[in-house]
């Protein structure tokens, strides 16, 4: 996930300084943004002649732009909306049932979606429990639980070759991904069960944002130390188990170090989470690859999806994609006319409802259609729809974390972006409403 909106990183430093929070620095902004508003108007993109002729009901789009392609990405303007994680949904579900795509990768904790990738598997639990392992809040939703269980579904009814596998890419918690280290650790070394659990002890999920930086940088050179032990000692593992429950072992001793890695990593943590983001995702389709699902479906915010990696300042996982497999990766971003969405209050802490517009030039392009489905490359085919796509325009964007004021300013959750240069497809919802909590 996106930790926090655009405009909060770019605020962050300031807002912990004394004498930040207060009505005269709202104000302040709020004039600025009025300034910046009047100057940019809507983008400057003319829209008079763009057609909405290319747009498809998302339910009843083909995909087969996105079918030949080795990774499909799939993004969410905002974690809080519905429609996106319904339309998350329907894309995976097309892809999985007409296309032979196996593998399915969300922006979730490496550790936690392994315990939910057991329940679709065919293990004991419930959906709703698989939802809440994945590590965040944001997947604490009916709509999340009701993917879980399609493809808990869907597995039970087709043979073991078939069945769809279910990943995490992210790897800021600890938790799950100790528990099943030292699972394995059990099995095949059990000597090294109390050294290790005692030597990353320091890294949980709770003390995530207040543990002590040295026990951290302690922690995280312990697993450094195992990850390298782990790889020396690979064939005495193997033996003691399989090719493939080692490297997901490792992959686990890999995550906590990571993790422990980022605890530290100040202001470089973004970009070291999104190289490692796209490090995961490329030892995943080569894990899966090697067993012949060579489809791989990733899911996560549309800064982390995007080709172009216009909301950082370094290079995003998106872009590390596109490098990495060319023409073989298949981006679909999404967006958003007025959003009802759920997000953490930074203010508060506690998670409620935000509501923003976004004044889209990319409406007219999608019409009157709810949620409707454009391929770039065929809706570029008109001159209009081509210059239209081809500007930087504004684009719907919030991560994890909003402010009631930041709905007054629209730079504080939109990113200039080009949208040819982002994505290969669009999905469009002009009025996106919020999950549902469980």
């Amino acid at each position: 996930m996106i930790e926090v909106s655009t405009f909060t990183k770019a605020m962050k430093a300031p807002a912990t300084a004394p004498g930040f929070a207060g009505s005269g620095v709202k104000r302040t902004l709020l004039s600025i943004a009025a300034i910046v508003l009047v100057a940019t108007g809507c983008g400057g993109v003319d829209t008079s002649e763009v057609t909405s002729e290319a747009v498809i009901p998302l339910q009843r789009a083909p995909l087969a732009d996105a079918a030949a392609k080795r990774v499909v990405g799939i993004g969410e303007a905002t974690h809080g909306n519905k429609e996106f994680v319904q339309s998350r949904m329907l894309i995976i579900q097309k892809l999985v049932r007409e296309h032979g795509f196996r593998t399915v990768a969300l922006e979730a904790d490496f550790g936690g979606a392994a315990a939910a990738g057991d329940y679709v598997m065919g293990g004991q639990g419930s959906a709703e429990a698989a939802a809440a392992a994945l590590g965040f809040a944001l997947y604490r939703t009916r709509e999340t639980a009701d993917l879980i269980k399609w493809i808990h579904d869907y597995n039970a009814a087709v043979a073991d070759r078939d069945k769809v596998r279910l990943y995490g890419f992210d790897m800021q918690r600890s938790d799950r991904n100790k528990e099943r280290l030292l699972s394995y650790l059990a099995k095949v070394d059990p000597a090294q069960v109390r050294p290790v659990q005692e030597s990353l002890a320091a890294l949980t999920d709770a003390t995530r944002t207040t543990q002590d930086a040295e026990k951290v940088t302690a922690a995280a050179a312990a697993a450094g130390r195992l990850v390298a032990q782990m790889t020396a000692n690979r064939e005495k593992y193997v033996s003691g188990s399989s090719a493939e429950s080692f490297a997901l072992a490792l992959q686990h001793a890999e995550t906590l170090h990571q993790g422990a890695r980022l605890q530290t990593s100040g202001n470089d943590y973004a970009s070291k989470r999104d190289a490692w983001m796209a490090e995961k995702i490329d030892w995943i389709a080569d894990l899966e690859g090697a067993q012949g699902r060579k489809k791989i479906i990733v899911a996560g915010h549309n800064g982390h999806i995007d080709k172009s990696g216009a909301a950082f300042s370094f290079e995003s996982m998106g872009r590390r994609l596109a490098k990495t497999y060319g023409d073989d990766y298949f981006a679909i971003g999404t967006e958003f006319g007025t959003s009802t969405f759920i997000s953490r209050d930074d203010g508060s802490g506690e998670r409620r409802r935000f509501t923003v517009d976004n004044d889209s030039p990319l409406a007219k392009l999608f019409g009157d259609e709810p949620l409707g489905y454009v391929n770039l490359a065929q809706a570029s085919a008109e001159p209009a729809n081509r210059r239209l796509l081809a500007s930087e325009i504004r684009m719907g964007s919030v991560g994890e974390g909003f402010r009631s004021f930041y709905s007054s300013l629209t730079w504080a959750y939109t990113v200039k972006m080009v949208p040819a240069q982002a994505y290969d497809a669009i999905v469009y919802v002009p009025r996106a409403s919020p999950v549902t909590p469980l």
